[in-house]
């Protein structure tokens, strides 16, 4: 009997080859496009100046074509030497169009000169055309292209009168070099206009980058400043309580004992907060915004209630609830907590409307403190937008001090939209530190 089932080898391999395979089709990030003549702009000349002087030498032999004859080789073979190498020299020059347009097109202008002069009759303007739209193409000045133009046309008109066989009108030689100038001037200020927007996306971009290590920088120097002074408090307890222990420990030992279990309680808090001080930049010495006088009582999740009623006298309707708060908290998850609630209401403040309504819960899920601050606006998304309809709270540099706070406690913030007309603020803040 015969096995169908595949081998577990063969079918892994089997997997890695198509695999492999939609890894080569996938285009990946777009990219913009990119000709031959952008490419590989020297090669590409060079085939172009080919090109121009074979449809050249086709274009002058049927300029000789008698109506109802085919064309046949002969009537290139027939020609004058001189005119090949004429074309050759015109279709040369092409090859420096993009450096030297100016040049390149009054070297053709003289070849076309001289072959009026050696009579070879029509057929020779390709290569003008060409060089007509690269002086408007690559040419750094308006006037020196516009100049060209005129003596592209001046030397087509004098041809006519100098070779009696050509028969180049007026009308054609302004409309067809008229043409190949604007298409010329076209493509440059296309690649220009897009080359001012590629500039000033990657400038925008790397001011908003600017912007945000700045913000980030600034808070951290922020936090860095309260976390000191919090560390600061803890060890001046712990200064205290052993000095007291130490004076009564010959009177009265079970006393002296207890107060060095809050010294070690105080120590081992302290040494906590001095882990995530560590990994803070500190303020610059030299800002004007580093008060260092400023070592005020730090706030806590006591000063919620003030910061609710606060909002409230914008015309909020605000909802605190904090019965699930743990006592004992680290004064580090304290402060960072009261400070994202903080931010939290200044933005709504900011960006919410009139009238929203508030809800602030803070509780425990373990061994995390959870903050839920959301605000609903009075009006849903459906309404129509005015200059003065509320809108809901865009991120902005405030979210990623926010999230700056969590994150140096080893803790998560989000903050998004939630339809129809709700934004919402969730952290979650370890009370202490958590095994990877």
């Amino acid at each position: 009997m015969v096995d169908l089932k595949p081998r577990r080898g063969a079918s892994a391999t089997a997997i890695e080859r198509v695999d492999a395979l939609l890894s080569r089709l996938d285009p990946g990030e777009p990219h913009p496009f990119r000709g031959p003549f952008t490419r590989w702009p020297r090669s590409a000349d060079a085939v172009l100046a080919i090109i121009v002087f074979a449809v050249s030498v086709v274009t002058v032999a049927a300029s000789d074509l008698d109506d109802g004859n085919s064309f046949t080789w002969a009537l290139i073979s027939d020609r004058p030497a001189g005119a090949f190498v004429l074309l050759a020299l015109a279709a040369a020059a092409l090859m420096w169009r993009r450096h030297y347009p100016v040049a390149a097109t009054t070297f053709i202008l003289a070849v076309m000169v001289g072959w009026a002069f050696a009579e070879y009759g029509d057929g020779q303007e390709l290569a003008l055309l060409v060089a007509t739209y690269s002086v408007a193409r690559y040419a750094a000045s308006f006037r020196h292209s516009l100049a060209m133009l005129i003596a592209v046309v001046l030397v087509s008109v004098i041809g006519t009168l100098i070779d009696p066989d050509q028969r180049v009108d007026l009308a054609p030689a302004i409309v067809f070099s008229g043409l190949s100038w604007y298409l010329g001037r076209l493509v440059r200020s296309r690649g220009d206009y897009l080359a001012l927007l590629r500039d000033r996306a990657e400038r925008l971009e790397a001011e908003q980058h600017a912007r945000a290590r700045q913000a980030v920088a600034e808070e951290r120097a922020r936090i860095a400043r309260e976390l000191h002074d919090v560390v600061a408090h803890r060890v001046s307890m712990m200064t205290v309580q052993a000095g007291a222990a130490k004076t009564i420990a010959g009177d009265d030992l079970n006393t002296a004992v207890e107060a060095m279990g809050d010294v070690e309680q105080e120590g081992r808090q302290a040494l906590g907060e001095l882990r995530h001080l560590l990994g803070v930049l500190r303020p610059d010495p030299d800002d004007p915004d580093n008060d260092a006088d400023d070592l005020g009582p730090q706030p806590g999740l006591a000063d919620v209630q003030a910061l609710a009623d606060h909002l409230a006298t914008t015309g909020a309707y605000v909802n605190v609830d904090t019965a699930d708060v743990p006592t004992g908290l680290p004064a580090a998850v304290e402060l960072s907590a009261f400070r994202i609630i903080q931010e939290s209401l200044t933005n709504i403040v900011k960006h919410a409307g009139p009238k929203p309504t508030v809800d602030i819960a803070v509780g425990s899920n373990g061994n995390a403190l959870v903050i839920d601050i959301t605000n609903t606006l009075t009006s849903t998304v459906d309404t129509p937008a005015t200059t003065d309809s509320p809108q809901l709270p865009p991120s902005g540099y405030g979210i990623v001090g926010m999230r700056e706070r969590a994150s140096q406690l080893g803790g998560t913030l989000t903050a998004k939209r939630q339809p129809p007309n709700q934004y919402r603020v969730h952290a979650r803040l370890p009370l202490a530190e958590e095994s990877a």
